[in-house]
């Protein structure tokens, strides 16, 4: 057998060559649990290594994480908390907006210019004020959308899951940067080109990680993933606001 991380024969349980063990698979229920209880919070030292990986070839790199060469990478949930967190704190210290709060203010300018404040103030709130577990409460939701916009392709449910924390930890270091723009240059460009990019950059991850699929139809699966995310995000908003009026006439 030969090591799906360096291709070398392994003859043991770790290969002699690099130290990945031989039992790495698909991924699963099983492993999922796993890495997300035993490498959360882990600082690893390819961090950097898979943020330069991230920007100059993210399908191919993502691609050849799920295939089990996983030895180099940054861990998919630790690369995405750290970088949010990098994100929210480099918000706080420079007192600017991160895009929940953006979404939040502009859906509190519309309910306020129609009269309509709801309970949903209560939860969009909620989101902003815990940017690290909107995170990860959002990530699920987001990936079984692209799981579904991409079902035919091959990767599972929980793969998804993987493969959005590495897109959404590159979109939160490229927020980051643009916070510190904004900031030093007093210029809303650079939160105008934060979303263009978040877009952007997810159509050109897919595009590469999903190349089985004929050019216009990557691009039409990626603009079907953010429509989805949006039904099901407002859904689950509109649900968070029936068990709110519920509870508070009980």
């Amino acid at each position: 057998m030969n090591c799906k991380n360096c291709g070398n024969p392994v003859e043991g349980n770790f290969c002699a060559h690099c130290g990945q063990s031989r039992q790495v698979g698909r991924i699963n229920f099983s492993n999922f649990l796993q890495e997300l209880s035993t490498t959360v919070f882990q600082i690893d030292r390819g961090l950097f290594f898979t943020i330069w990986e991230m920007v100059i070839r993210p399908g191919v790199s993502l691609r050849n994480f799920l295939e089990g060469k996983r030895k180099p990478y940054f861990k998919p949930f630790a690369y995405l908390l750290t970088l949010s967190t990098v994100y929210f704190l480099l918000a706080e210290l420079t007192d600017q907006s991160t895009w929940l709060d953006d979404f939040y203010s502009g859906w509190m300018s519309g309910a306020s210019d129609f009269d309509q404040e709801s309970n949903a103030e209560i939860v969009l709130a909620w989101f902003v004020k815990n940017y690290r577990l909107s995170t990860l409460f959002l990530l699920p939701i987001y990936s079984f959308a692209s799981f579904l916009s991409f079902r035919k392709f091959g990767y599972n449910y929980l793969e998804h899951i993987v493969i959005n924390s590495y897109i959404t930890g590159q979109q939160a270091l490229f927020y980051s940067l643009c916070i510190l723009g904004e900031a030093i240059f007093q210029n809303q460009f650079f939160e105008n080109i934060s979303i263009i990019f978040s877009i952007g950059y997810t159509i050109w991850v897919f595009w590469f990680l999903f190349n089985q699929a004929k050019p216009p139809g990557r691009v039409f699966r990626t603009l079907l993933t953010y429509l989805l995310y949006a039904i099901f995000g407002a859904i689950l908003l509109f649900a968070a606001m029936a068990i709110i009026t519920i509870a508070n006439k009980a």
